[in-house]
């Protein structure tokens, strides 16, 4: 049933967490006033209907229910739209052009939780200040604040628990990051004890006692790439903590422990997979920058060469249609773990960063950024 113009602002006041007595201030009208329009015995003066969708962030189509037949199609439109202003290698100004264009989307559809949630991804890149390739300086402070609200929706509204989980992850992370640790605490108590559960370990015990050992084994795969990811990210993150702390030993001995458990994976294959482009930097970069500070120049310049060499030759052989030949992984897709390399920064990028500045009179250093170029 068509929604009246009462319920939708009474939905899009609340959802903004506002009471009646603080939007009419807004409005410049009575509480009363709004107490009429939402129970649908007074309606706004047409001269407050641009005021109004101007003050909530929609269209004035969304006070009058005309803003489209079929919400999921134009969504869905809405978001490829969104995903064509991207290219690569991906840049803060072509993420920053679909965020914007989401967020004309979530004007049309306020609670949308699919937009919502492409809001929150895109906005996190933008707006987390470790993320060095695709961090928005200028605007980041504005889409933090923006991702807050966003996250208060889906945790307020969304039946998912892997949306709502995931919003509360991503606010533990920028609420941390911009100083307010109460709330990135009231985030990070929402998460269970145990993370070794999830939908794929769930349909392996319920394959298991359906003696669907096909899909039991299959869903035990996927539950593992999903803990191999979770790994490598941590341990990566553990590594620029000892950075942090002038532990480089440590922290360059952890890096190289993820690379072996890569190549312990996937030992049989020709080629590994680029997981070891991590979200935290390329694993061959960050030894790199490691072994620099320890002054060690040829072990830095070392993991470099492994880095253009990966980037250049070795990325090219795996075969998206091929499977790893692992029983570890054997049974799922091999582009659930193949990313484009260039999804990254570019390799000439990577090898031209300013924390490799003391190379730049080496010719070894030099020679790498001239085959990288080529």
């Amino acid at each position: 049933m068509k929604e009246t113009m009462g319920q939708i602002i009474r939905k899009l006041r609340k959802e903004r967490g506002l009471t009646q007595e603080e939007l009419a201030e807004q409005l410049g009208v009575t509480f009363q006033a709004i107490s009429k329009w939402e129970n649908d015995t007074g309606m706004p003066d047409i001269s407050q209907i641009v005021p109004l969708a101007r003050l909530f962030g929609v269209s004035t189509d969304v006070l009058f229910c005309l803003h489209g037949i079929d919400e999921n199609e134009e969504v869905i439109q809405i978001l490829k739209n969104a995903q064509a202003f991207l290219s690569t290698p991906l840049t803060a100004e072509k993420l920053l052009e679909k965020y914007n264009a989401l967020q004309e989307g979530l004007k049309l559809y306020p609670s949308n939780e699919l937009l919502l949630m492409q809001c929150l991804e895109t906005g996190i890149a933008l707006s987390y200040p470790e993320n060095e390739e695709l961090y928005y300086a200028e605007g980041a402070e504005q889409i933090y604040k923006d991702c807050v609200r966003y996250a208060n929706l889906v945790i307020s509204y969304s039946k998912n628990i892997s949306d709502v989980m995931r919003t509360h992850m991503i606010m533990v992370i920028l609420h941390s990051a911009y100083g307010n640790f109460d709330e990135a605490k009231s985030h990070a108590i929402q998460f269970p004890y145990r993370a070794d559960f999830n939908i794929h370990v769930m349909y392996a015990y319920y394959a298991h006692w359906k003696k669907d050992y096909v899909t039991e084994s299959k869903s035990c795969q996927y539950g593992f790439l999903h803990y191999l990811e979770g790994m490598l990210n941590i341990i990566t993150k553990l590594s620029k903590s000892y950075v942090l702390q002038e532990k480089y030993m440590d922290a360059a001995s952890v890096l190289e422990t993820s690379l072996e458990l890569i190549r312990c994976v996937f030992k049989d294959n020709d080629t590994m997979p680029p997981i070891h482009h991590r979200e935290h930097g390329d694993l061959y970069m960050l030894l790199a920058e490691i072994y620099l500070k320890m002054n060690d120049r040829d072990k830095a310049l070392f993991y470099l060469e492994k880095m253009v060499n990966y980037d250049l030759y070795e990325s090219q052989m795996i075969d998206n249609d091929t499977n790893t030949k692992s029983p570890l992984l054997n049974s799922i897709p091999h582009g659930l773990y193949r990313k484009q390399v260039d999804r990254y920064q570019r390799l000439v990028t990577k090898l031209t960063d300013s924390r490799f500045i003391a190379l730049q009179n080496n010719e070894k250093y030099r020679e790498l950024i001239a085959l990288a170029e080529k």
